[in-house]
């Protein structure tokens, strides 16, 4: 894939699409980049416009946790978009609004079931097919950008299959090219974004869209090590819930948990 190519497909979205738009062959990360240009912003009093940044490959691309994030030339999405939020709704409304507009989006290009794997991973076959990573940043009176990073396995590799994770070159049929797949999957993001804010709307769908079932065994990190909880649903705000030793505990999109492997639930 090259640059050209990728800003073709762009082009051909634009009546939905983010007008500016930073394109490279190589990037260290492109949340890192994204923050750059919201910093920039930030320097001369004013939130950054819609803004997205795609690389061809990162060098140093990154997950929640500190994890790295598998990147090798032309073999996924990894793109980011900077957005500025407007109160606490949008952020809010924002992780869960990313998640659905690319679940929906894989499913429909690769033919698979894509589901949403509690905050942040997009899973296929039980397989991580694609990752979010959101970064917010706040400046005085200025206001809050976020920059959302999306990682999204098109193509097989040898460093995907150490890692376990799947690829849409694996389960589609007729797979588009990678800068269509690009184009499509921020056009449902821009789709989605339609609704930042509306916390039912962003909580229903997700719901709609979860990996994970009554009964599931979740861990999730606090100040005082790692807890465990039996997954029972969502709240009205898109909040996950547990029953938990001490009673029940509501988990945010920002907040790290992932599946108990010593104690899954089979159903």
């Amino acid at each position: 894939m090259n640059l050209s190519r990728l800003r073709a497909a762009l082009e051909r979205r634009t009546e939905r699409m983010t007008c500016n738009q930073v394109l490279l062959d190589s990037v260290d990360s492109t949340n890192s980049m994204g923050l750059r240009v919201v910093r920039s912003f930030f320097d001369r009093e004013s939130l950054p416009p819609r803004t997205i940044v795609v690389a061809m490959r990162q060098d140093s691309g990154r997950g929640r946790l500190g994890r790295s994030w598998v990147s090798p030339s032309g073999q996924g999405a990894y793109l980011s978009l900077v957005a500025g939020m407007q109160g606490p709704d949008d952020v809010a409304s924002l992780p869960l609004l990313v998640g659905v507009g690319l679940c929906q989006k894989i499913s429909e290009i690769s033919g698979a079931a894509c589901r949403l794997k509690w905050p942040n991973d997009l899973m296929v076959e039980d397989r991580k097919i694609g990752g979010i990573l959101i970064d917010c940043v706040s400046r005085g009176t200025v206001g809050t950008a976020a920059v959302i990073g999306i990682g999204v396995n098109y193509g097989t590799s040898r460093e995907l299959s150490a890692v376990g994770g799947i690829a849409m070159a694996e389960i589609a049929r007729e797979l588009p090219d990678l800068p269509e797949v690009i184009s499509q999957l921020v056009e449902a993001l821009e789709e989605q974004l339609d609704h930042i804010g509306d916390i039912a709307y962003a909580a229903a769908r997700y719901r709609d869209l979860s990996a994970h079932r009554h009964g599931d065994t979740l861990q999730y990190w606090t100040e005082d090590g790692i807890r465990r909880g039996v997954f029972t649903g969502f709240d009205e705000r898109g909040f996950l819930i547990l029953r938990g030793a001490r009673g029940e505990i509501r988990l945010g999109a920002g907040e790290a948990i992932e599946e108990w492997t010593g104690e899954r639930h089979e159903s």
